[in-house]
């Protein structure tokens, strides 16, 4: 063989070679592309229910009101406030049938928070609250008032946790 026809010979086959290895390369990359799905929980309310009365009032007195806070979401939420529902009842209160002449508006009610740390509920669970000296009954609540069982409204400003 002479020395063109070899060389010759030599470049077609690193060439061939080449070849050979980029459809071997070639023959290992997939690609692809599509869709997927994904669904969010749509949030549910928290429900709110009252606990048992701690405490008594009386004309410039403060109590404890106590409420159990619902969470039927599947995720845990965290309760920053729990306020007076001013649209419920006289202005967040109502009062027994056998003390309807009782004057609601000598009540008042402190928006509780924890000391600011709000409260934690799990998912799927419930908690029980108690608003510390949240409720008070000022000076002027007349004598009507006297063994009455009030209602108070709430409502509880909460996110997912």
């Amino acid at each position: 063989m002479n020395r063109k026809r070899l060389v010759r010979l030599g470049v077609v086959a690193i060439v061939g070679l080449g070849i050979a290895a980029g459809a071997a390369y070639a023959a290992w990359t997939v690609n692809g592309s599509g869709t997927g799905t994904a669904s969010a929980a749509s949030a549910q309310g928290l429900t709110l229910t009252a606990g048992s009365a701690s405490g008594v009032l009386y004309p410039g007195a403060t109590a404890d009101v106590d409420t159990s806070v619902g969470n039927t979401n599947p995720f845990p939420v965290h309760v920053s406030s729990i306020a007076l529902d001013t649209t419920q009842g006289q202005n967040g209160f109502a009062v027994d049938a056998g003390h309807s002449g009782c004057n609601l508006g000598s009540l008042s009610f402190t928006t509780a928070t924890n000391g600011g740390n709000g409260w934690d509920i799990a998912a799927n669970s419930a908690l029980d609250v108690d608003a510390a000296s949240s409720i008070t009954m000022g000076s002027g609540a007349n004598d009507s008032c006297q063994g009455a069982t009030f209602t108070v409204y709430l409502t509880a400003t909460a996110t997912s946790a």
